[in-house]
């Protein structure tokens, strides 16, 4: 992986020039993938600009691309024209969308400055449709690329991840520990906190798209520990 990230850019015009070239590098390096293992529908990798690599307040991973809103680009590595849950917010059908915007206001994070993508940048009607081959080729992709991605300079604050294959990815690559598990305040589910080998904050999450804990009470004072607010 080709990923360069200057906190400060000698020149703005070769770092932009920089960005554009690392983009078409992962543009190429998915379609490949696609067609070797049968991706049949698309793939996002980021849900923000490419340049939000460069500088970031928060950090959300999930699992792999759900299903689009109707004329979406179904074949593009980043979305440059915003956080895709901010700019897709009024045509959207994933509820995922109003929980990712419930946490950036429970966070006091603008949408524009959390770094957004997928562990498998590859869209499927169903995690469980893809094939055994076909999973394990989307996850090495995404661990490639959110290991440096992680270690960015630019990006500071917690990294909340949904769903538990995401959370093994991420915890695998930053080496983290466990350090807390505590009720989500909806039935048995559970929120958990890791620390990075270089401190970095991760928060697994449920998937919000299933388990809608931002703006619900009985889950907000699990949410506060959680991210020590």
């Amino acid at each position: 992986m080709t990923m360069s990230l200057p906190q400060k850019p000698v020149d703005t015009a070769q770092a932009m020039q920089a960005t554009d070239n690392e983009r078409e590098i992962w543009s190429d390096r998915l379609i490949a993938a696609e067609t070797a293992y049968g991706f049949e529908q698309g793939f996002k990798l980021l849900y923000c600009p490419w340049k939000t690599l460069q500088g970031s307040d928060l950090t959300f991973l999930s699992l792999n691309p759900g299903r689009p809103p109707d004329d979406a680009e179904l074949r593009i590595v980043s979305d440059e024209r915003g956080n895709s849950y901010e700019v897709e917010r009024a045509i959207t059908r994933s509820p995922l969308t109003e929980q990712f915007l419930r946490m950036c206001g429970f966070l006091r994070v603008e949408p524009s400055r959390v770094l957004t993508g997928v562990v498998a940048p590859f869209r499927s009607t169903g995690w469980d449709d893809m094939s055994r081959t076909q999973k394990a080729a989307a996850l090495e992709l995404g661990r490639e690329f959110w290991t440096e991605a992680l270690a960015a300079p630019g990006r500071r604050g917690p990294i909340v991840v949904c769903s538990d294959q995401t959370a093994r990815l991420v915890v695998d690559v930053l080496e983290a520990r466990h350090e807390f598990s505590l009720p989500a305040g909806w039935g048995n589910i559970r929120l958990h906190r890791f620390r990075g080998r270089d401190g970095q904050k991760v928060v697994h999450l449920p998937h919000l798209s299933r388990f809608r804990l931002f703006g619900r009470a009985p889950s907000e004072t699990a949410l506060v520990q959680v991210f020590d607010l």
